[in-house]
C-alpha cells in the first residue's frame, strides 16, 4: 500500500529571513518612508531622508518590497535634523520630525502633486502649502491603561497597540498638554482595568473631555470624576461605555460647568461632546477662508458632511445654505445656532455614503461644499458628475486624504468640472496627513 505524500510546508509570502544590510535611501515615498534598493527591490526604512548611508534590519515583505528597521545614521543625508521630541520614534503620531523644515515642507506638498498626477491630473494647479504651526493643536484623542497600578496616558506606538506615556508633546495647544498630569490622577481612582480612551478639546470656555471605557461608574467614582473636574477647571466632562445605544454608546454627562463653546464666522456653537472640530484653529480659518472667497454670495449653497457647521453657518451669513451630517449630534449642535441667529440654514442627518444628493436635489443649489471623511466622497461625486445644467456651477472639495481626493477629483473632472486651484493646508505637522481645498467649476 502506497503511503499518502506529505503536502508541502506551507509557506507565507510576507515572511523574509531577517538580515542586516547597509544601504543607501534615494528618495522618500508616501508613507514617509526613506525607499533604498536591496537586488532590485525596493526597501522602505522609517526615520530617513533622502541620502542617508544606514544600517537596518530587513524584517518583512510590504507590497512590491521590504520593510526594514531603522538601526543607524551611517552617514546622513542633506536635510536630516534633529527630532524636537523626546518621544520620537516611539511614539506613533509623529513620523517626520527628523527632516529639516524646508524638505519637509516641499515633500508635504508633494504628496498632493503626486496623487493627481496618478489620477491624470498633473495639469491642477497647487497653490504653495500653506503652514499651521506646532503647539496649535487644539483637539487630540488619547489611549489610556493601568500597568503596575499606575495610569498610562498617551498615545500608540509606531505600528502597535502599545500606548507611549507622553509628558510634553510639541504639536499639542499647552493648555491640552497642562491637563494631562491631572487627568491620570483623575482615572486612577477610577476601575478602568480595561482601559479606554479619552478626546481632549480646547473650546474657548475651556477643556471639554469625553472619557471612553467599559468601567461601571459607581456612585462614588462619578462624585470623584465631578470633584476632578472642578479641580481640572474642565468646561465639560462626560463618559461613554462603548457598545450602549444605537449611536454606539451613551454619553453620560458628569459635570457641566460652563458652555464648551467655538465660534463660527463670530457665531457660537456648543458641539456635542467628543464632536469633530478641525484640529487647529488656524486650520479651519485657512479652509473657510478659500471656501468663502470662492463662492458668489447670496447663491443658495449645499453644505455636505458639514459637522457642526465650521464653513455652514461663515456662508449662512451671507445666503442661504443646506447642511447635511451624517450623526444627528452636530447637526443638532448647528441646528440651534442658526436658529438662535434667525439664519436662512436648514439641516438633515443623512447618510451620504449610502445616500447622496441625487441630480434632481441638487437642482437647488448653486454651490457645494463636500467635507468627508478619509475615505472620500465617491458616491456623492458619481452625482454631481452628472449632467445638470440647472445645478451646481461650483464645488468646494476639502479632503485630508490626498489618494481619495485625486481619485474624486478625477470622477469629477470626467464628469465636465475644471479645477481651478488647489490649497494644501499643512495642520498636521510632521506626519502623512494633508489637508487640501479644491475649487472646481463647470
Amino acid at each position: 500500500m502506497r503511503k499518502p505524500r506529505r503536502a508541502p510546508p506551507r509557506t507565507n509570502r510576507n515572511t523574509v529571513q531577517p538580515r542586516t544590510v547597509e544601504l543607501v535611501v534615494d528618495s522618500v515615498g508616501t508613507r514617509g518612508d526613506g525607499i533604498a534598493r536591496l537586488d532590485g527591490e525596493a526597501v522602505f526604512v522609517p526615520f530617513t531622508v533622502a541620502g542617508d548611508r544606514v544600517l537596518a534590519r530587513i524584517e518583512a515583505r510590504r507590497g512590491d518590497g521590504l520593510t526594514a528597521a531603522l538601526i543607524e545614521v551611517l552617514e546622513p543625508g542633506p536635510g536630516r535634523a534633529m527630532p524636537p521630541c523626546a518621544h520620537y520614534g516611539r511614539c506613533g503620531g509623529c513620523s517626520l520630525q527628523h527632516m529639516e523644515d524646508d524638505l519637509y515642507a516641499a515633500w508635504k506638498r508633494d504628496l498632493l502633486i503626486t496623487q493627481l498626477a496618478r489620477h491624470g491630473l498633473a495639469d491642477a494647479v497647487v497653490e504653495p502649502l500653506v503652514r499651521v504651526p506646532p503647539a496649535s493643536r487644539r483637539r487630540a484623542a488619547f489611549a489610556f491603561t493601568r500597568a503596575k497600578g499606575a495610569i498610562v496616558l498617551g498615545f500608540n506606538g509606531r505600528s502597535s497597540h502599545t500606548i507611549i506615556d507622553i509628558e510634553r508633546c510639541p504639536l499639542l495647544d499647552p493648555a491640552l498638554g497642562a491637563a494631562l498630569p491631572g487627568l491620570r490622577k483623575m482615572l486612577a481612582g477610577i476601575a478602568v482595568e480595561g482601559g479606554g480612551d479619552l478626546i481632549m478639546t480646547l473650546t474657548e470656555n475651556g477643556l471639554d473631555v469625553l472619557v471612553e471605557s467599559p468601567a461601571r461608574l459607581d456612585l462614588f467614582e462619578r462624585e470623584s470624576l465631578a470633584a476632578a473636574a472642578e479641580g481640572l477647571d474642565l468646561a465639560r466632562l462626560h463618559w461613554r461605555r462603548p457598545g450602549i445605544g444605537a449611536a454606539g454608546g451613551f454619553i453620560e454627562p458628569i459635570a457641566r460647568r460652563r458652555a464648551a463653546l467655538v465660534h463660527f464666522g463670530g457665531i457660537a456653537v456648543e458641539p456635542a461632546p467628543g464632536a469633530f472640530l478641525q484640529p487647529t484653529k488656524g486650520g479651519e480659518l485657512a479652509i473657510a477662508e478659500a471656501i468663502v472667497s470662492a463662492i458668489p454670495e447670496g447663491v443658495p449653497v449645499a453644505d455636505l458632511y458639514c459637522g457642526c457647521g465650521s464653513f455652514s453657518l461663515p456662508l449662512a451669513l451671507r445666503g442661504p445654505v443646506h447642511a447635511v451630517e451624517g450623526e444627528q449630534g452636530p447637526v443638532a449642535a448647528l441646528d440651534a445656532a442658526a436658529r438662535r441667529e434667525g439664519l436662512a440654514l436648514s439641516t438633515e442627518v443623512r447618510d451620504l455614503a449610502r445616500r447622496p444628493l441625487a441630480v434632481h436635489e441638487l437642482k437647488a443649489y448653486r454651490a457645494v461644499i463636500l467635507d468627508p471623511p478619509r475615505a472620500g466622497a465617491a458616491a456623492q461625486a458619481a452625482e454631481l458628475a452628472r449632467p445638470n445644467p440647472a445645478g451646481p456651477a461650483t464645488i468646494a472639495m476639502v479632503s485630508c486624504n490626498p489618494a481619495t481626493l485625486a481619485r474624486d477629483l478625477r470622477t469629477l473632472c470626467d464628469g465636465g468640472w475644471h479645477i481651478e486651484h488647489i490649497v494644501p493646508i499643512d495642520q498636521f505637522p510632521w506626519s502623512t496627513h494633508l489637508e487640501a481645498v479644491t475649487i472646481l467649476r463647470l
